[in-house]
């Protein structure tokens, strides 16, 4: 009886692999399998650092960095001084690709001397992992010089004028003499000016702060110490741009350099991810 049942076992099997419907079965068992490693997503991050910038105004910004993952997750980052978490910094939030986070203002708000670290912790984990993924910095020594020379905002552009912070993409533009392509002077005049690097301005450019954005009617371009930036990443308003190698910023594109890969800037210019 038992070598029966196991004849016949064996017989369905090869008729289930030998006809159309058992191999349109193993297909999609097959296909089932590959869709789902496609679907297993790596949310690990790594290497966190701190990075520090002055601006134009020879201010200093710090910035939470970390390697990148391969896909997209909420993160938070938590904020240690001498070891000890700061709470009163609240849920800083970022995502797992962005790459780095200023957090010159939370700093500044801490106030306090010492040993400085962060956390960057992965708000998913990866398939079959217990833990969610994270990274912890190296440390960042703050002495009261140090917390004294900390830029008063995330915008590494300020430069103290209204118009840095109240102009330029994402705001609405202004129609004054600073916004204006002007009458005998064209974008392509002042991108192709002199070798020092002087753009050429009409009257009401001229009048702009000497780091600031101006609207040319067929886009933006920025200015820093009365330079006219080219290929190169700003941050004005709390955001970060792309001005590409013409002087114009980029929008609606992928944007990718040497130094930070490729990253995808929005309508309004601004980096979305």
């Amino acid at each position: 009886m038992k070598l029966k049942k196991l004849t016949a076992a064996f017989m369905t099997a090869v008729l289930v692999t030998s006809t159309p419907a058992g191999a349109y079965l193993g297909q999609i068992s097959s296909f089932a399998k590959s869709k789902d490693d496609e679907e297993e997503k790596d949310y690990s991050i790594s290497d966190a650092a701190w990075e520090e910038e002055t601006d134009s105004n020879g201010k200093v910004h710090v910035y939470a960095t970390w390697s990148e993952s391969a896909d997209k997750a909420n993160a938070t980052i938590t904020i240690s001084v001498n070891e000890k978490k700061q709470s009163s910094t609240g849920s800083i939030t970022t995502t797992t690709t962005a790459g780095r986070k200023e957090l010159t203002s939370i700093i500044k708000k801490l106030g306090k001397k010492g040993s400085y670290t962060f956390k960057i912790t992965s708000q998913k984990k990866n398939k079959g992992e217990d833990e969610k993924s994270s990274a912890e910095s190296d440390t960042l020594e703050i002495d009261s010089d140090y917390l004294k020379s900390l830029a008063s905002s995330n915008s590494s552009s300020s430069s103290g004028s209204s118009s840095s912070s109240s102009k330029g993409p994402g705001v609405t533009p202004s129609t004054s003499g600073n916004t204006t392509t002007g009458t005998g002077t064209s974008p392509a005049d002042a991108m192709n000016a002199s070798a020092s690097g002087q753009a050429s301005q009409t009257s009401g450019q001229a009048q702009a702060p000497a780091t600031s954005w101006q609207d040319w009617g067929i886009g933006w371009v920025y200015f820093e110490n009365g330079q006219l930036v080219k290929d190169k990443w700003v941050v004005s308003n709390g955001k970060f741009y792309h001005i590409n190698s013409t002087g114009f910023m980029d929008a609606n594109t992928y944007v990718t350099d040497s130094i930070y890969g490729t990253h995808y800037v929005g309508a309004d210019g601004a980096l979305m991810f």
